[in-house]
């Protein structure tokens, strides 16, 4: 089952500061979250989003895993980028103990959560999972379904929500709710606006037919 996790202002430590943590990072702040990075070196890229403050440093001189574990009691999410293949299970098993969830990469089978490849277009998310397996395959799934996504599904997301959200307060049964949001996204006039760009106009659409119910 694939959940999305909201990261919007968590607190999140990448522990690795190669490249597959910067793959990670950049993930991460694209979804909000506070970011310290803990590694004996890092890349350029991860360096100077350190100077410009965006995520926080950790610099790992000797013993790492011990100057880690005293601090991931402070974070509410782990992820364990580490080309050190003890270290990552020995991060996975301390996150385990202070049941924080953690994502062991290419480790699938002591992660509690995965990574998809996504692609967003506004608040349309394209992503595909292989359970960790593969990721080189859910990047290539990914970039064929891109290729079928129109601008016209990422403005009818936009209408569905400003629907739903006059809804909800007009609405009480969910059944109901979602019988009229299919017929909104089923009405000619809405979809010769959603295809012309106006989506003004279409919200307006919208708005008649709930106004009917």
């Amino acid at each position: 089952m694939l959940i999305e996790m909201k990261v919007a202002n968590k607190q999140v430590i990448v522990v690795g500061g190669g490249e597959v943590g910067e793959r990670k990072v950049q993930a991460l702040l694209r979804e909000g979250a506070k970011v310290t990075v803990a590694s004996k070196d890092f890349t350029d890229y991860l360096s100077n989003l350190g100077k410009s403050n965006k995520i926080n440093l950790k610099k790992i001189e000797k013993e790492p895993l011990s100057q880690i574990v005293g601090t991931l009691t402070d974070f509410d999410i782990i992820i364990a980028a580490t080309d050190d293949e003890e270290m990552n299970i020995a991060l996975s098993k301390q996150a385990r103990s202070s049941k924080i969830p953690i994502c062991v990469v290419d480790h699938p089978d002591i992660c509690d959560f995965y990574f998809p490849a996504t692609t967003d277009f506004g608040n349309l998310k394209i992503a595909v999972s292989t359970g960790g397996k593969s990721p080189a395959m859910a990047s290539v799934l990914r970039k064929r379904l891109e290729k079928y996504v129109t601008k016209e599904d990422v403005l009818q997301v936009e209408l569905q929500d400003y629907a739903r959200k006059i809804l909800r307060l007009k609405i009480k049964s969910s059944s109901q709710r979602k019988k009229i949001l299919y017929e909104i996204m089923e009405d000619n006039q809405v979809s010769t606006f959603i295809k012309e760009d106006k989506l003004e106009e279409a919200k307006k659409i919208a708005e008649e037919i709930i106004n009917k119910h």
